[in-house]
């Protein structure tokens, strides 16, 4: 195996804390590819060569007694049976010479660290991949299948996918490292899930053990159904994410579907997180179970903009604002004008004021039930399209 030479760099430099003595790495081969003593990496040296041969240590003692080498030792670096790398000391041989064992395991830990470290990140990347190549419309079948290959992924089970971001409108998800930690530890028993992280947020696809529908599992003795089981899972994961983060986070969660459907279900999955952000909802949401979430990302942009630009017409901004005030506080008080401007702390005249001049300005009368629909998804799609503009 091949050693990075930065890595092996870091290894001889916390080695040198320990013993004091120059430190050099050579690869196999006996090329210095690290050092203490900078001046000496990319030479050649035959003792180091020798060693990793033999795969036993080689002593130098005597001047010319081997190219390139100085008096000290070196010592094979074993990595799965073969020889990976030769360390050796600078220095008389009688004072570094009691350091070869210690220091050929040691070095062998930092290596076996190293490649396991490696490994992993390689193995998040492969999966990355792997899931945004899953939940893309456009499909590399043969990319899909050898990264599914090489990660043991087995694509014939139902998956529902997981999304989920920080509920702040303007929050980032640059801890990538941490949240796979997160994600990896939580889904530990659910070894077919495969996970993501990226700027944009974190996704799951959670293997539906109860089948298609995801309910099997479910239960006459009212115990809790697959279903049930996963959502409390979802729960847990998005609830130590949050202590990870520091910052409320929201998930949104698709329908159980075969991979050929995964992009549908990633699709509802950011639906459903994006109404819980839009409404300032910290929690966990599926798209079966949206309302009015369900219907208005499915509205046309154009059409909305121009629905919205029709009941409002050419009104400023700020205009619009504070009829939306007296709207909301005469509707969360189901229409008592009273109560409605206790809430606002104004006399009940000038709300009457305010409707009235809501009904004159656009046509559509709050106090009729058929207008105030109207007018009820004319400022609730005015808000979600400035929240998706945003």
């Amino acid at each position: 195996m091949e050693i990075d030479p930065h890595i092996a760099q870091t290894i001889v430099e916390n080695l040198k804390g320990i013993i004091r003595h120059d430190i050099n790495f050579f690869d196999a081969r006996g090329r210095m590819i690290a050092s203490t003593d900078r001046t000496r990496i990319g030479t050649l040296h035959e003792a180091a060569r020798l060693a990793a041969e033999r795969k036993r240590m080689v002593a130098v003692d005597g001047d010319g007694q081997f190219a390139g080498a100085r008096n000290g030792i070196n010592a094979p670096v074993m990595f799965n049976g073969t020889v990976a790398a030769v360390i050796g000391v600078t220095g008389r041989r009688s004072e570094v010479e009691p350091f070869g064992i210690m220091i050929t395991k040691m070095t062998e830990i930092l290596i076996r660290e190293n490649v396991e470290q490696l490994t992993r990140f390689d193995r998040r990347l492969m999966m990355t991949n792997l899931v945004s190549l899953l939940v893309s419309p456009q499909r590399d079948a043969n990319l899909i299948d050898y990264l599914a290959a090489s990660l043991d992924v087995n694509l014939s089970m139902p998956r529902r996918a997981v999304f989920g971001r920080c509920t702040g409108r303007y929050a980032d998800h640059t801890r990538r490292d941490l949240l796979l930690d997160v994600l990896e530890s939580t889904l530990a028993d659910r070894p077919a899930a495969v996970f993501s992280a990226s700027a944009q947020g974190f996704c799951v696809l959670l293997d539906a053990q109860g089948g298609a529908d995801g309910e099997a599992g479910g239960s006459a003795d009212g115990s809790t159904s697959a279903a049930d089981a996963d959502m409390q899972l979802i729960e847990r994961m998005r609830q130590r994410i949050e202590r990870a983060l520091g910052r409320p986070i929201s998930m949104g969660v698709g329908s159980t579907a075969e991979a050929a459907r995964y992009p549908t279900s990633y699709r509802q999955a950011q639906v459903a997180v994006d109404w819980l952000r839009f409404t300032a909802h910290a929690g966990v949401i599926a798209y079966d179970d949206l309302d009015l979430g369900m219907i208005l990302p499915a509205i046309d942009a154009d059409a909305a903009d121009r629905f919205v630009a029709r009941i409002f017409a050419d009104l400023p901004p700020e205009r619009i604002d504070a009829f939306r005030a007296a709207f909301d506080a005469y509707t969360a008080r189901n229409g008592s004008v009273t109560r409605a401007a206790q809430d606002l702390f104004i006399h009940k005249n000038t709300l009457q004021n305010h409707l009235n001049d809501l009904a004159a300005r656009t046509g559509y009368n709050p106090r009729r039930l058929d207008d105030h629909t109207t007018l009820a998804l004319a400022f609730l799609l005015r808000d979600y399209r400035a929240f998706r503009a945003g």
